[in-house]
């Protein structure tokens, strides 16, 4: 029976790209070890007993039930979600292959993977799966609510048919747990990541295509930057041009390109972004992108690293709280964000 399984890329999103290019699902841990030579979680949490001695037991207890599930438990043919923390949706993938460790991968513990849809937008589900796909664990599985049957239909149609699937009473019941696994629906949220995509969602919405320009354009405004905004349509690869000095006149000239599709950026957007930086005689180009980049287009910024910025949903979202008091009363009240403070957690792997 297909299974499906929360297999995230670092804590912070930064193995996405390497996943999506390499086909991989791919996780940390990299200072435990190969874990083929672990027959299964009780030799691998007595491992863990020596290498991570300053952990406590239940920590590697956690530890010992995740890294199990993904070098024994997940089999060729489960479902593989890898919720992207650089952008606004997540990605789907069919595992292909066994557990491999390879200690010249940038993560030594993968499993091949081939990746069905590299950015379903997280409104295409329903709440209870985003809740899941929020779940604070580097690979844990989502069974409740027939979530197998609804991920394979967003991967058919786009659209999440709800926990009961058009069947009255036939929602499904969660499978016998066998390895001391946490289902998604009990595990530890992550508060911080479930706040974030309720608000990409709401600027999804709020602050589509030129509107997102506005908004960036408000937040270079409260960085300090004299900007000139283009008019809706067809803008020839420049959305905002900004400067800093007075009155915009200074050497800190940045031209600025967004695009507010799920989409990711190809390397003809960053090709027409080097060249916008050029012709405005620019000093830098800020590429804003809620899809992302795809590899290509990321190689190209990492290659021209003293011209080129990407600014993707995390970085959006951080320049966003810097400013938000300063900008318009009724760009606030479009989006209207209340700053709390709440206790960390212990981490979950």
């Amino acid at each position: 029976m297909t299974r499906l399984w929360i297999v995230r890329a670092g804590r912070h999103g930064e193995q996405e790209a390497n996943a999506i290019a390499m086909g991989k699902a791919m996780i940390d841990f990299n200072e435990v070890g190969d874990l083929s030579q672990f027959a299964d979680r009780a030799a691998i949490l007595g491992h863990l007993d020596k290498v991570l001695p300053a952990r406590s037991a239940n920590t590697l207890k956690n530890f010992a039930a995740q890294l199990n599930q993904f070098a024994h438990v997940i089999e060729v043919g489960d479902l593989v979600v890898l919720p992207r923390k650089l952008t606004s949706g997540v990605a789907i993938g069919e595992v292909t292959g066994p557990y491999q460790y390879d200690p010249n991968s940038p993560n030594y513990h993968t499993r091949a993977v081939k990746w069905l849809n590299e950015a379903i937008p997280r409104e295409a589900f329903k709440q209870d799966l985003r809740f899941s796909f929020g779940a604070f664990m580097t690979v844990c599985e989502i069974k409740r609510n027939t979530a197998v049957e609804r991920v394979k239909a967003v991967l058919a149609t786009g659209n999440d048919p709800g926990i009961l699937m058009g069947r009255q009473g036939t929602a499904s019941t969660p499978a016998a747990a066998t390895d001391d696994a946490v289902d998604a629906a009990e595990a530890t949220q992550d508060i911080e990541d479930l706040a974030n995509q309720q608000i990409i969602s709401l600027i999804k919405s709020e602050f589509a295509g030129h509107a997102l320009a506005d908004l960036v354009a408000q937040i270079l405004n409260a960085e300090g930057y004299t900007t000139k905004l283009s008019p809706p349509g067809a803008d020839g690869g420049v959305d905002i041009l900004a400067a800093g000095g007075t009155l915009g006149l200074g050497e800190d000239r940045i031209c600025v390109q967004v695009k507010s599709g799920d989409g990711a950026a190809n390397h003809d957007v960053v090709l027409r972004l080097i060249g916008s930086v050029s012709n405005s005689q620019a000093q830098t180009g800020l590429l804003v992108s809620i899809g992302g980049v795809n590899a290509v287009a990321q190689k190209e910024l990492d290659n021209n690293f003293f011209k080129l910025r990407l600014w993707q949903m995390d970085e959006l979202l951080k320049a966003l709280f810097r400013t938000y008091a300063d900008l318009k009363e009724e760009t606030r009240a479009k989006l209207p964000l209340k700053q709390i403070w709440v206790p960390t957690t212990g981490g979950a792997g």
